[in-house]
């Protein structure tokens, strides 16, 4: 059995591969629904019901207001969203997930869920843990890189992290 070393350094090298792949895949989601990855990701953020603020996409997007309105005005006419008022205050708009290509979005996704379903499946209490764990603390440590380097040229942008807190 490899030393814990040599294990943690397969993990650190499979990590950035795992990356590639899963940006290669939903790449490949997009273009197969013919939006851009940007777009694809703004419908799972909308579907997955972490916001819907036309405000707070546009942050976790890392896109400025104007250039997502130009982008929503694309999904829209691709049937993916619709704004829709705010119950709470009509003046304010909320992006909602269209149902019409949702069933589409779950068919390509569907294989891919399966595969890390069954693999979660095989894990242990304490595996799942410390899976859930890394995946956590790495998130933190992307949004704060990602204030690094905005910082780094000046402009820091507003990561996810901040706007959940």
């Amino acid at each position: 059995m490899p030393h814990q070393r040599e294990l943690a350094t397969a993990a650190a090298l499979a990590l950035p591969r795992f990356v590639s792949a899963t940006v290669r895949f939903h790449t490949a989601v997009a273009e197969q629904l013919g939006v851009t990855p940007a777009e694809l990701h703004c419908l799972q953020l909308v579907h997955s019901g972490a916001t819907d603020s036309p405000t707070e996409l546009a942050r976790l997007l890392g896109m400025t207001t104007g250039a997502f309105t130009r982008m929503l005005d694309r999904m829209e006419r691709a049937r993916l969203v619709e704004r829709a008022p705010d119950p709470a205050d009509r003046r304010r708009l909320r992006v909602r997930a269209l149902p019409d290509r949702l069933g589409e979005l779950t068919d390509l996704y569907a294989p891919l869920a399966q595969r890390f379903g069954e693999r979660l499946a095989t894990f242990d209490r304490r595996q799942l843990t410390a899976l859930v764990a890394f995946l956590t603390d790495g998130e933190t440590a992307a949004d704060q890189a990602t204030s690094q380097v905005g910082e780094a040229t000046g402009q820091p942008p507003e990561t996810p992290r901040e706007i959940r807190s």
